[in-house]
């Protein structure tokens, strides 16, 4: 297990929690050049327990997977982000998929969101060629084949989509991946992540996936045809994408409602009740009114 870590000391220790319980791990923690006096302290401590802690500078979230990677051995890697966690059992879950299976890449199940809200996200079935194209249906936190990863150049790009690329990668190179029953990734839904800060960027980044595999967006038009992705998606999907006048962030964000459209509508009404559980802002005191 991979866990890179840039001042996320508040967050840090639940992450690594959640391993309690699972089968061991080779885990080591990157400090992708963490400056938080706090965190910093959280790291002397995992280092002084006996949990390996690589520091390296600030060269963000892909090259220190990748630091990561390099410093195990382990058959299969877990990329755990800080601040979210793994639901218990889950690893063992998701290794058992590729024991039984060595032509699968990667394994993963639905994501567990907590934080502002408490909802089960569903990803999708399996890579599909086709569908990988068009919207990313992996948890952020799967399990993959470290051959896999290596032949595919793992984590590379910046700035985002870092996993989406290498679901790609994978795809493109005849690589399956499987869903498994149940939840398996813990998702922390807190302020502005990252992933929420690239969908502003989407048009940017995607032109960047597009230009890292030619090959697959080739093939698009035949992957569909062989597609396993639901019919749903592969009769909704290509609509949106050739409707005209919309910008890309739109584009997408209507690819990802005809793919879920009930989970975007459980999603809805689980924000409109944390909203309506949280409590009032306070009313400024009147200002004293001045006698004549």
């Amino acid at each position: 297990m991979v866990v890179p870590c840039f001042d996320d000391g508040a967050t840090l220790r639940e992450a690594l929690g959640d391993l309690t319980g699972q089968e061991p791990v080779e885990l080591v923690v990157v400090d992708d050049g963490s400056r938080d006096v706090a965190t910093l302290a959280v790291l002397d401590e995992l280092r002084a327990e006996g949990i390996r802690v690589l520091r390296q500078e600030n060269q963000g979230l892909a090259a220190a997977r990748m630091a990561g990677v390099a410093a195990t051995s382990a058959p299969y890697v877990y990329p755990l982000d800080a601040d979210d966690g793994v639901v218990p059992g889950a690893l063992t879950r998701l290794a058992d998929v590729m024991d039984d299976a060595p032509h699968c890449a990667v394994s993963w199940g639905d994501q567990q969101l907590f934080g502002d809200l408490d909802l089960v996200s569903p990803r999708a079935a399996a890579l599909d060629p086709w569908a990988i194209t068009h919207l990313n249906g992996l948890p952020v936190s799967s399990l993959v084949r470290r051959t896999a990863l290596i032949e595919a150049g793992g984590w590379v790009i910046q700035g985002g989509y870092e996993d989406w690329d290498l679901w790609m990668g994978l795809a493109e190179r005849g690589w399956t991946g499987r869903r498994v029953g149940g939840a398996s990734h813990r998702y922390r839904l807190h302020g502005t992540r990252m992933l929420a800060t690239t969908r502003l960027r989407h048009g940017e980044q995607f032109a960047v996936l597009r230009a890292r595999h030619p090959e697959l967006f080739a093939r698009r038009a035949a992957a569909w045809r062989t597609s396993t992705a639901p019919w749903s998606w592969r009769v909704l999907v290509p609509v949106v994408a050739h409707l005209p006048g919309l910008g890309a962030g739109t584009r997408h964000r209507l690819v990802l409602l005809v793919s879920w459209p009930r989970h975007a509508v459980r999603v809805r009404r689980a924000r409109r009740r944390a909203a309506q559980r949280r409590p009032a802002p306070a009313r400024a005191p009147a200002a004293p009114t001045s006698g004549s």
